[in-house]
C-alpha cells in the first residue's frame, strides 16, 4: 500500500471513532500512535539509557575532537585549547585566571600552563588586580582577537559537517535538553570539583545513589558482553568502542 492510500485508510477509520472528526486532532492522533507503535518496537530500557547517551555524546565530543585536530594541522604552533579560553577572555573582558581555568572546566595547574604560553605568544596580557594583589587580570590582545576569529572560522568547519543535515526541530530538541544539562551540572562541577563522585551522588540523588548506579553498569555490562558473544567483525568493533567511550 502507498502512504497515501495508508494516511487515506487511517483517516477513515479514525473518522469512523470520531464523531466530527478534525483534521488537527487527526494529525496529533495519528503522530501519537505512530510513535508509540515505534517505541514499543525500538525501545532503549530505562536502565540502559543513561550510558547510551553518554555513550553518543562522548563518541560526538570524540568526533569532534579528532575532525578539529585535523583542522589544527593547517594551524601549526597552535593549540586547541587556546580557541576555548580566548573565547572565554574576550566575554569576560578582564578575568582572574582561576576564573577563566574554572569556566574552561580545566585544572587549575593545565589551565595556568596554557595561559602562561598564550601569554608569552602575546595572546593574552596580564595586570596587576587593584582588589586582590597577589592575582593578575587577564585580557585578550589584538593578536589574540584576530587568532580567535581564525581558528573561529576553521572550526565552524567542524560544527557544518557534523550538524548542518541536522533538522532545525531536532537541533532544537538537542539545544534545549544539553542547554539545561549543561547549565545545571556546570554549577554542580564548581561547587563539588574537590569531592569525592559517590559524596555528589549521594547529594543530589540520595544515600543509595552510588549502589545504584554500579548495579545498572553492572547489568548493563552483561547485557553488551551477551551481545558481543554474538557479533562478529566490525559489529564487535562498534561495540567495544561504545563500552570504553
Amino acid at each position: 500500500m502507498s502512504p497515501l492510500l495508508e494516511l487515506i485508510a487511517e483517516w477513515e477509520a479514525y473518522s469512523e471513532q470520531a464523531g466530527k472528526p478534525a483534521v488537527a486532532d487527526f494529525c496529533e492522533h495519528y503522530l501519537r500512535r505512530h510513535a508509540k507503535k515505534k517505541k514499543e518496537k525500538a525501545a532503549i530500557p530505562a536502565h540502559d539509557m543513561d550510558g547510551v547517551i553518554t555513550e553518543l555524546v562522548g563518541r560526538m565530543s570524540a568526533m569532534h575532537t579528532t575532525y578539529a585536530k585535523m583542522i589544527l594541522k593547517e594551524l601549526p604552533d597552535i593549540e586547541l585549547e587556546w580557541f576555548y579560553l580566548l573565547n572565554i577572555i574576550k566575554y569576560k573582558k578582564e578575568a582572574k585566571k582561576t576564573d577563566i581555568i574554572s569556566l574552561g572546566l580545566m585544572e587549575q595547574s593545565t589551565g595556568i600552563d596554557i595561559l602562561n604560553r598564550m601569554h608569552k605568544k602575546g595572546f593574552i596580557t596580564e595586570k596587576n588586580n587593584p582588589e586582590d594583589k597577589r592575582a593578575k587580570l587577564i585580557s585578550i590582545t589584538d593578536k589574540g582577537n584576530t587568532l580567535l576569529k581564525k581558528i573561529g572560522s576553521y572550526l565552524y568547519k567542524v560544527t557544518y559537517l557534523l550538524y548542518h543535515d541536522v533538522q532545525e526541530e531536532d537541533k532544537q530538541a538537542l539545544i534545549r535538553i544539553l542547554g539545561s544539562l549543561q547549565h545545571r551540572h556546570q554549577q554542580v562541577l564548581l561547587e563539588n570539583k574537590h569531592r569525592k563522585i559517590d559524596e555528589v551522588l549521594q547529594q543530589l540523588y540520595g544515600k543509595d545513589a552510588p549502589e545504584e548506579a554500579a548495579a545498572a553498569f553492572s547489568k548493563q555490562i552483561k547485557q553488551k558482553e551477551k551481545k558481543m558473544a554474538s557479533q562478529k567483525g566490525e559489529q564487535v568493533d562498534d561495540i567495544i568502542r561504545s563500552l570504553y567511550k
